[in-house]
This record gives structure tokens, C-alpha cells and sequence, in this order.
């Protein structure tokens, strides 16, 4: 009697502290696309891009017209920033291990077409899509200044809800470019790290 009771407790301690161990070693995919986004958002920044059109004539003074050089990704349509949209669009919880699974195609039981990264212009030019199952959805939002050189801020999201309760956890790097560097902040905000 005394050994189940003492085989009881240790269940009852044990039980919860391994659950959240699983679900924080799943936070580690946040941190490492989050990185990911950063990264492909400096290489973006770095490269020189002009808008078509901006070439003033050497008569007119032969000023750079407002148009920046340098900018974080954005959609087409809008230069001064916007944003990629919650990538992918299903509930991860429904795909084999809580997964989302990326695949050419239809979709249906957390199964999504690979075309939500491939045909969103925004992911396309951070150079990011997940290839394999994943806990994650994510976002990318930036704000574009876009005379001279150019400067933007920008924010990378992951949203993970890893026990299909409807709430989700938050993991976000944010930064910001200008003429200066790519700078990022300190750390990672994190909001409800397992829910």
C-alpha cells in the first residue's frame, strides 16, 4: 500500500514536469526560424534594389529620387511595408504529432499546399519556407522608410498552439536597418511560452 501511494506521488509530479519538458523542446523550432527570418531579413536589406522608373536626368540635377535603395522585404504593392500573413493557414494539431505538414497539393488534416510560402512574395524574398512538419505558424510585418538610403523596422513572429486549446504562444524578434547595420533586439519577446 505504502509503495503504491509513494509510486502515486511520484507519477503526479512527474507526469506534468515531463509534459512541459516536451512542449519547450518544441519551442526550440520558434527560436531557430526566428533566427531564420532575421537573418534573410539582413541579406534582404544589404542588397541594393531600385523601383523601376526612379532615374532622374543629369539636367534635373541628377538627384536620387525618393525611392530608397535599401529596404526590408514587403509586398509588391506597397514599398513602405506590410506584412507576409499567418503562414500556414491550418490547425497543426490535426497533422500526424501535432504537426503542420507542408506538401504539393491539397490539404486536410493539418496537410497545407507548399504554395503558401512559395507564392507569397514576402516569404519568397526573406528566402524562408518550412520543408518539413512543424508546430509553428508564423508572420513577418515591416515598415519601410524609403527616401535616401532607406531604413526599415521589422518584426518576425512564431505562433504555436502546442496543446489545441485555441490559445496560442508568442515568440517575436524584432529589429531594425538603416545605413548603420542590421540591429536586433536584445532577446526574444516570448508570451505564454507553452500556453
Amino acid at each position: 500500500m505504502i509503495v503504491v501511494t509513494i509510486l502515486g506521488i511520484l507519477a503526479a509530479i512527474a507526469v506534468p514536469t515531463l509534459t512541459l519538458y516536451f512542449r519547450r523542446v518544441k519551442t526550440a523550432e520558434a527560436n531557430g526560424q526566428l533566427a531564420k527570418l532575421f537573418d534573410g531579413t539582413s541579406a534582404y536589406f544589404n542588397s541594393d534594389r531600385v523601383d523601376r522608373g526612379e532615374v532622374v536626368h543629369i539636367g534635373d540635377g541628377g538627384a536620387i529620387a525618393d525611392g530608397a535603395t535599401h529596404r526590408c522585404p514587403h509586398p509588391p504593392s506597397s514599398p513602405t511595408g506590410g506584412e507576409a500573413g499567418f503562414t500556414p493557414l491550418v490547425n497543426c494539431n490535426e497533422g500526424p504529432g501535432g504537426r503542420c505538414i507542408p506538401r504539393v497539393g491539397g490539404a486536410g488534416g493539418g496537410y497545407y499546399s507548399v504554395e503558401e510560402w512559395s507564392g507569397n512574395q514576402m516569404w519568397n524574398a526573406l528566402s524562408f519556407a518550412m520543408e518539413q512538419g512543424h508546430y509553428f505558424h508564423y508572420n513577418y510585418t515591416s515598415s519601410n522608410s524609403n527616401t535616401g538610403f532607406g531604413a526599415c523596422q521589422f518584426t518576425a513572429q512564431a505562433f504555436g498552439d502546442l496543446d489545441d486549446d485555441g490559445e496560442y504562444s508568442t515568440f517575436e524578434r524584432s529589429g531594425a536597418a538603416d545605413q548603420s547595420g542590421v540591429n536586433g533586439s536584445a532577446g526574444l519577446y516570448i508570451h505564454r511560452v507553452v500556453e
